[in-house]
């Protein structure tokens, strides 16, 4: 005889027991006793110690169930990683973020999840100041990250590795500050209002040396002289992403071939 379990938020009975590719595993115990926890009230969370937090904060993220109210709660000083991609979160949630003064990893909530609006100016630049290890960023299509506020998160993150700000209002004063990051390796500035002056403003701070996979996708304004800068000054690249791109010719796509063909693992580009 099986035994089930129902869900206080679904009401839908269950096994309990997965299927693996080859057999059936149990849940464990600890699985069982988190999703039953999932589905109280934050409030009752507080007092738990941050190991079962981490849990936690990790099954609610994957559900998109994470937001003010849980992030208040949850989230502690010793937190290293969150994603909030798929959650509705404020920014009253984001002041819970001052806490986690060791987060590591951070991708905050993005289109179509919450409007595009949702999170200010004033709200990511003060989050800025209180993520000092911060490697890993993920802003993509929230309105509110202008210069400023990439200003503030060089000052604030020096260690930034990676950084996705495609679909932001960014322009070439925001690439001016991301090249003084000599630790970056991932930028993602695709579908922004930079042009090949940015482009130029970027390489020139030495940022060249350090990046292996940068996306341009979708920028209206840079040309071949872009494409041809970043094949001069990457000399670490393997990933670049230049597709729908309208003024890029197939001069780029000979550049690309001629001086960066051998150690490529992915490159993507239109031709008009």
């Amino acid at each position: 005889m099986n035994l089930h379990i129902i869900s206080s938020r679904s009401r839908v009975f269950k096994p309990l027991y997965v299927a693996s590719k080859n057999l059936t595993m149990p849940y464990s115990l600890l699985e069982l006793c988190l999703d039953a926890t999932c589905v109280l009230p934050p409030t009752l969370l507080r007092d738990l110690p941050p190991t079962l937090k981490d849990k936690l904060l990790n099954k609610l993220t994957k559900r998109g169930y994470c937001d003010d109210h849980v992030l208040t709660v949850l989230i502690h000083s010793r937190v290293a990683r969150l994603d909030l991609r798929d959650c509705l979160v404020t920014e009253k949630g984001l002041q819970a973020l001052e806490r986690a003064r060791c987060l590591n990893v951070l991708h905050l909530p993005q289109p179509p999840a919450v409007d595009a609006e949702l999170l200010s100016e004033n709200a990511l630049v003060r989050m800025a100041s209180n993520v000092p290890v911060l490697s890993i960023l993920t802003l993509t299509g929230l309105l509110g990250v202008t210069d400023r506020v990439v200003m503030a998160l060089v000052g604030g993150c020096p260690n930034l590795q990676e950084i996705h700000l495609a679909a932001t209002p960014i322009t070439n004063h925001a690439l001016t500050a991301l090249a003084t990051l000599t630790h970056l390796t991932c930028l993602n500035i695709a579908k922004t209002k930079v042009n090949d002056l940015g482009i130029q403003q970027l390489m020139n701070g030495g940022v060249g040396e350090s990046l292996r996979e940068l996306r341009v996708d979708g920028c209206a304004s840079i040309t071949d002289d872009s494409i041809e800068t970043i094949c001069y000054n990457c000399t670490h690249l393997t990933i670049l992403c230049f597709h729908h791109c309208p003024r890029v010719s197939e001069r780029s796509r000979e550049l690309v071939g001629e001086h960066m063909a051998l150690r490529m693992k992915q490159v993507t580009w239109t031709i008009y």
